[in-house]
């Protein structure tokens, strides 16, 4: 149930349409029933190949930089800050469109191309008025049907596939001969050649990271043939086309040596060749059916692990983008719909064939230069994107995602001893394909952020605890420590004075990502002397490092296998004992900053200071309730002054109001998403698209359900319904496969707010079952 996307009124923004992908290759299908735009996307098309912008003046300066801000003169650090740490060219290469296949299909009568822009063969009145469009989430295609003027139906079916790691659309009519098409590849003035080769279409481009598009159609009755630029078909009887993207093999060293390697050419040339081949020997229609039942089987077999449902409402026929609109905190069927859509998401973007992590966009992005350059934002984005994995039992979803932190590992050792003279690895605010760890844009309040693999890091742990893998944990572990090395280098003593009588210790200079303050001159700064993110985010850190090692003991080694120094572990111990903790300010909220500042913009997007709630662990109902009730007042602040105005702001929201077990507070924050910052496929809308409020919704409406927490005694606290609603319709559900820490998944029903049926499944690698407390 609720596993469709329904549409009856064509799309007219590339922000509609409906998105389709295997985790390396993406496409958004325009699904007009004749004039068809399947815009193309493959994880590694990028806008150029990898440079080094370390700024040679950071480590001479950086000194300088903290005693300005330790005296009080912020504005002119930051002036030295943007001159000596800013990277040598602000901008990282940027994710970008392989182009668009670009297909009409018509009847006889419209064979003809009349003047005007876009330039497309004319569609049947009764074809546009017919016509329906479904997302099918369960299969995870895109199915078009209608009616041409002569009664003909027509049905459209779309696909990428896992398992040949390419496109299919196949094409059916249930009259003979009814089927005409022409098919082109466009780019715009970025490609180098499309040319006709073999019965297929190729598209080739090297202003970037070089790439080839090849698309080929086999059809049965008609004639299917190469007209100039076009694929072209008379009066077939059923089409098959397949799609497929090639681009350069990553390698380190970059692609200006490398770049006549034809490699990924002759990879897509031959993939088309073989699978025409495969069609041609069983036919289009026995070759469709056996393509795509080996897709659904791959997919389902990340598809079933999972089921949320809420309430007990039966399926309303009622278009998607009509469901929208009626969002309500009763619509429990657009609640259950989303979440299914977000799941769909991200099995979609993130798995195998892929090797790369969603995007600020995931993989979908029809730009050359896209907002954000649809790259990778570690000061929150590219995190949450994740959150949602291991409770939906899509584990190995996460593995690019650590993947990236580690391709990025190398870039950020060398960033961390040229720029800070630390060891370790830094990773600022924004990675691209390369894992570039300079600095990214010149933006005072967002640029100069040192936490990002920091932040990164913090997931290798977390992910350990809901799978207790050790061989994953044991890959990756250096990961974390490096992290927890260079912050050891890096971090400085401050004026306030930790128990010991020694000072804390603190980032400088610091930033609260994209915040600002109000100096004690009256005027807007954001370097600082630490702030409360910074605090927290490290002692997730550091915690994460330490129990990880107490779980690998031996096996805790570096890159090249060689076990770390004891005395490592005694300066993680230090740093982890001379963080701030938490403080208030005058009217009983979260201090951001470490000193109470009057803030430039109070109802800011960013939530930045709640991190210790979420996805931290520093502040829980049970252990912390007068910092809770800091909590409550900070979002009332931030809310109350216009915050959670964009789509992953209020998906952060929701998850901090599922933590403080504030269900109606929860739901009404949800609807406030769905209503403001949903598009009609249901996209998330920062404005303009970004895909990071899908997933941080995931997690909150799971969480709004159950909630686990590894204690320090080995055991793991579980929570059900911790923040359901009053809502009548929430009273009512079901979830299947929801994982928890410690190596589990629960399956359970509520009824009138009951929890029943409970069922415990342990995992290949779970805690002992007495360890698992119910609260």
């Amino acid at each position: 149930m609720f596993d469709k996307l329904f549409f009856n009124k064509i799309p007219e923004k590339w922000e509609d349409f409906l998105p389709l992908g295997n985790g390396r290759l993406g496409c958004m299908i325009k699904t007009h029933p004749c004039n068809e735009i399947i815009q193309l996307n493959e994880e590694g098309i990028w806008s150029g190949g990898p440079q080094n912008r370390c700024n040679p003046d950071s480590y001479k300066s950086i000194k300088k930089i903290r005693d300005l801000i330790k005296s009080g003169n912020v504005l002119e650090a930051q002036a030295l800050g943007f001159e000596t740490i800013s990277g040598m060219g602000f901008n990282e290469r940027v994710y970008q469109t392989a182009g668009d296949f670009k297909i009409d299909f018509f009847s006889d009568e419209n064979k003809g191309l009349e003047c005007g822009w876009p330039l497309q063969h004319k569609a049947d009145q009764k074809s546009v008025e017919s016509y329906e469009a479904f997302l099918n989430l369960s299969e995870a295609c895109s199915v078009i049907k209608y009616i041409d003027n002569k009664g003909t139906e027509f049905l459209r079916r779309i696909w990428v596939s896992a398992i040949d790691d390419v496109i299919f659309m196949h094409v059916y009519a249930d009259k003979p001969s009814s089927i005409n098409y022409r098919g082109y590849l466009d780019r715009g003035i970025w490609s180098d050649i499309i040319y006709t080769e073999n019965n297929c279409l190729f598209l080739e481009d090297a202003h970037g990271i070089p790439f080839c598009v090849g698309v080929t159609a086999i059809a049965s009755g008609g004639k299917e043939y190469t007209s100039g630029l076009c694929l072209a078909g008379d009066k077939c009887d059923e089409v098959l086309f397949i799609i497929d993207i090639q681009s350069l093999e990553y390698d380190k060293k970059g692609i200006s040596k490398i770049k006549e390697n034809s490699k990924y050419i002759k990879n897509c040339k031959t993939k088309l060749l073989k699978i025409r081949k495969r069609i041609e020997s069983i036919g289009v229609s026995a070759a469709a059916e056996d393509f795509f039942a080996w897709h659904i089987n791959e997919y389902k077999s990340y598809w079933d692990r999972c089921t949320v449902q809420i309430g007990s409402v039966e399926e309303n026929n009622i278009s998607t983008p009509e469901l929208l609109k009626s969002a309500s905190p009763e619509n429990v069927q657009l609640v259950n719909t989303y979440a299914n859509f977000d799941r769909y998401l991200l099995i979609s973007g993130s798995r195998k064939p892929g090797k790369l992590p969603l995007t600020l966009q995931g993989l979908w992005n029809c730009y050359m230069d896209p907002p954000w350059g649809s790259k990778y934002t570690i000061n929150i984005n590219a995190q949450m994107n994740y959150w949602p994995v291991n409770l939906t039992s899509l584990n190995e979803c996460e593995y690019p995602f650590f993947d990236l932190l580690e391709r990025s590992y190398e870039n950020g050792c060398y960033v961390a001893k040229k720029m800070y003279g630390c060891k370790g690895y830094v990773l600022h605010h924004n990675i691209d394909y390369w894992g570039d760890a300079c600095p990214q844009d010149s933006w005072i309040p967002g640029t100069y952020w040192v936490l990002g693999a920091a932040w990164m890091a913090t997931h290798i742990w977390e992910h350990f605890e809901y799978t207790q893998n050790i061989s994953v944990l044991a890959r990756y572990y250096y990961l974390i420590h490096e992290a927890c090395l260079f912050f050891v280098d890096y971090l400085q003593p401050c004026d306030l004075i930790a128990s010991d009588g020694k000072p804390y210790l603190v980032i400088n200079p610091s930033l609260s990502p994209e915040n600002s303050y109000v100096t004690k001159t009256g005027q807007i700064g954001a370097f600082s002397e630490g702030c409360e993110m910074d605090n927290m985010i490290l002692e997730h850190l550091f915690k994460s490092c330490l129990a990880a090692h107490r779980v690998l003991m031996s096996q805790a080694c570096d890159a090249n296998g060689k076990k770390y120094k004891d005395s490592d572990f005694d300066d993680f111990e230090y740093v982890l004992s001379h963080l701030k903790s938490p403080s208030l300010n005058k009217d009983g909220s979260l201090m951001e900053w470490n000193t109470e500042v009057e803030e430039v913009e109070p109802g800011h997007r960013h939530v930045s200071h709640l991190y210790g709630l979420y996805p931290g662990h520093t502040i829980t109902v049970e252990k912390t309730p007068e910092l809770v009730d800091a909590c409550k007042k900070t979002l009332e602040k931030r809310l109350t002054n216009g915050g959670g105005h964009t789509g992953w702001s209020q998906a952060w929201i929701i998850n901090f109001r599922a933590q403080l077990e504030q269900g109606n507070e929860a739901l009404t924050a949800l609807t406030t998403l769905l209503k403001n910052s949903t598009l009609p496929n249901l996209l998330d809308n920062h404005p303009p698209f970004q895909i990071d409020g899908n997933f941080g919704s995931l997690a909150a409406i799971i969480r709004m359900l159950v909630q686990s927490e590894a204690q320090s005694d080995g055991s793991v606290n579980v929570k059900f319904l911790p923040a359901l609603p009053s809502e009548q319709a929430w009273q009512t559900g079901s979830v299947r496969g929801i994982g928890i820490k410690g190596g589990y998944t629960v399956d359970f029903d509520w009824v009138n707010g009951k929890v029943s049926n409970l069922k415990l499944n342990p995992g290949k690698n779970a805690i002992d079952r007495n360890l698992i407390k119910f609260l």
